[in-house]
Formats: C-alpha cells, sequence, structure tokens
C-alpha cells in the first residue's frame, strides 16, 4: 500500500516540478510558429491558417502556464492532452504547410523538443507510447501526402534516419527523467537517516578498514 501511495505521489511531483518544461517548450513552438508565419506566408489564406493555429497553441499555454504560475498546475490528464494537441498541430504543419507535405516539408523538427520535453516529465512507459504515436503520425503524413513516397529508395532511408533521431531523443529524455527521479528517492531516503547515524557511518567504515588492513599485516 505504501508502495503504490509512493509511487503515485512520484508521479504528481513529477508533473508539478516538469509541467514547466513542457510549456516552455510549447512557448518556444509558438515562437518559432509565429517567425515560420511572418516569413514565408505570401497569401492572405496562408497568414490567417498559420494565425489561427497559433492563436489556439497560445490560448490554451496562457491557461496552463496561468495555473501553474497560480501554484495550481495542470494534472497529468490535462498535461497528457494538450501535448497531444501539440502533435496535432505539429503535424498539421508538417503535412499541408504550403503544400509542401512530406519529406520536403522542415518543419518536423518541431517534434524534437515536444519528444524531449515529454519525456522529461512522464514515465517512461508512457514516453514510449508517446513517442510511438509521434513516429506513426509523422510516417503518416509523409506517406500520405507523397503518393510516390515508395517509388524512390531514397525517401525510405531519409524518412527511417529521421524517425530514429527522433526515438533518440525520446529515449535520451527518458534516461535524464530516471536519473533525476533516482537522485530524488536518494535526497529523501537520507532526510529520512537521523543526522547521529549519518555521521556515524564514515567512522564505522574508518575502523572496519583499519580492522582489515591489521588483519592483512599479521
Amino acid at each position: 500500500m505504501q508502495t503504490k501511495f509512493a509511487t503515485a505521489r512520484e508521479a504528481a511531483e513529477d508533473i508539478f516540478f516538469g509541467q514547466i518544461v513542457i510549456i516552455w517548450a510549447r512557448w518556444f513552438l509558438i515562437l518559432a510558429a509565429i517567425i515560420m508565419s511572418l516569413w514565408s506566408s505570401t497569401t492572405t489564406g496562408e497568414m490567417t491558417a498559420s494565425v489561427i493555429l497559433v492563436i489556439v497553441l497560445m490560448a490554451i499555454n496562457f491557461y496552463v502556464h496561468g495555473r501553474y504560475l497560480m501554484e495550481k498546475p495542470a494534472n497529468q490528464m490535462l498535461t497528457l492532452a494538450t501535448c497531444l494537441l501539440d502533435l496535432c498541430m505539429v503535424t498539421l504543419i508538417v503535412s499541408l504547410w504550403r503544400g509542401q507535405g512530406g519529406l520536403q516539408n522542415n518543419f518536423f523538427i518541431f517534434y524534437y523538443p515536444l519528444l524531449f520535453a515529454f519525456a522529461l516529465v512522464f514515465h517512461p512507459l508512457v514516453t514510449g507510447a508517446y513517442t510511438f504515436i509521434t513516429l506513426g503520425c509523422y510516417s503518416a503524413a509523409v506517406i500520405l501526402m507523397d503518393p510516390l513516397f515508395f517509388s524512390q529508395a531514397n525517401n525510405v532511408k531519409q524518412l527511417s534516419m529521421r524517425l530514429i533521431t527522433l526515438a533518440a531523443m525520446s529515449i535520451l529524455g527518458a534516461y535524464y527523467y530516471r536519473y533525476q527521479r533516482n537522485q530524488r528517492r536518494s535526497k529523501q531516503i537520507l532526510s529520512t537517516i537521523p543526522q547521529e547515524a549519518r555521521r556515524a557511518e564514515p567512522i564505522r567504515a574508518t575502523a572496519t578498514t583499519l580492522r582489515a588492513s591489521e588483519s592483512g599485516k599479521l
């Protein structure tokens, strides 16, 4: 029972302390989308479509960031839902931006901060599922937008390389997540040990070493 409670508490702490990473990753995505829109839009229709996407992302992030600053952060389900919405927005950009769908669209790089930020906050199993969905969405966006995709072997190779690097980014974030959680667990365990016991431990270790060295001399 205590183990389940501790696991649930750790998950809640991960969401609370790590949520700001996702928030700032989303602000980065919004800023990049604004620059992309101003730089590459050539018609009023393109500008309007990009503005709608930016407004949706900004509204979501203002709400989530505001709750975080008021110390009422979003729970795990809401955070997960906003991350899935981010994924949908990026996939739309990759698929439809100015008719440059598929491998010709270089805005797939927006997936990288989303995956890394997600991996820093959620459990590796959840991260694995999110990564699998992300890779599936990008693969579908590339293949469906290019009917002649499989006609060139180089296309398959290039897509495979991008999928591998995306998965590697997620794995890197998951590794850092586990490292940080282990560090936090170690600090919590040390905090439960009485201060006198922690002071006495090096003394006992030194005494044991001295006795072992004396035995070796004899």
